[in-house]
């Protein structure tokens, strides 16, 4: 680790720009964990976070993305060494964020979008609050994870790890949920679903109870 560090103070940020979209920078040039070297972020009021750090456990430099009750790296920014993910980074960074970010229907595939779900009027289902859970997270301000995975929801309260976390997988072209409870993961099947109909009755048969009994 302490190599990493040394290399990663001398880098010239002068570059990385202050703000993007409600996004703006916080240069962190720290060790935040025993294993996790932090170099700068972005993050916005909703606590959404767009980390770019060095992790010792897999050796790579990366950007983890965070939002209240997950976390996931972007795999188009992996890299072994310093110099080819500072490149990539310095010409990809901001037009990544802006698409993730700011418009993000514009990188959604084709798959998620012949399901109808960036078009799908889900206010019904999904209201704004339940049972004291605020929608944070929406089908049209998805994110792509990894493995086909797109969060297409999240319910979750003011400074808890508590709620729910609601998916579509374009592989295997279903909808699930899971749940956090103190950042714990858990599953619940009573949100399946192949359809958008199908997971609108799945939502508003059991999505406040599987709320109440976190």
């Amino acid at each position: 680790m302490d190599a990493i560090i040394k290399e990663c103070e001398t880098l010239d940020l002068s570059w990385v720009e202050s703000t993007i979209g409600d996004f703006h920078l916080v240069v962190e040039q720290k060790a935040i964990s025993s294993t996790v070297y932090s170099i700068f972020y972005y993050t916005n009021d909703r606590n959404w976070r767009w980390s770019v750090l060095y992790d010792t456990e897999v050796g790579d430099y990366m950007v983890r993305i965070t939002v209240p009750l997950v976390e996931f790296v972007d795999i188009a920014f992996i890299r072994e060494s310093l110099t080819p993910f500072m490149e990539n980074l310095k010409a990809n960074y901001k037009a990544s964020m802006m698409t993730r970010f700011m418009a993000p229907q514009e990188g959604f595939v084709y798959e998620y979008k012949k399901k109808g779900i960036h078009q799908w009027n889900y206010r019904e289902a999904l209201p704004q609050t339940i049972v004291g859970y605020q929608l944070d997270v929406t089908p049209h301000t998805a994110l792509d994870m990894i493995n086909g995975s797109y969060i297409i929801g999240t319910y979750i309260k003011d400074n808890e790890e508590t709620g729910v976390v609601l998916f579509y997988n374009t592989f295997r072209d279903e909808f699930f949920g899971e749940t956090r409870q103190q950042g714990y993961p858990g599953i619940t099947h009573d949100l399946d679903a192949t359809t958008i109909d199908k997971f609108e009755q799945a939502l508003t048969n059991h999505l406040q109870e599987v709320l109440l009994s976190l």
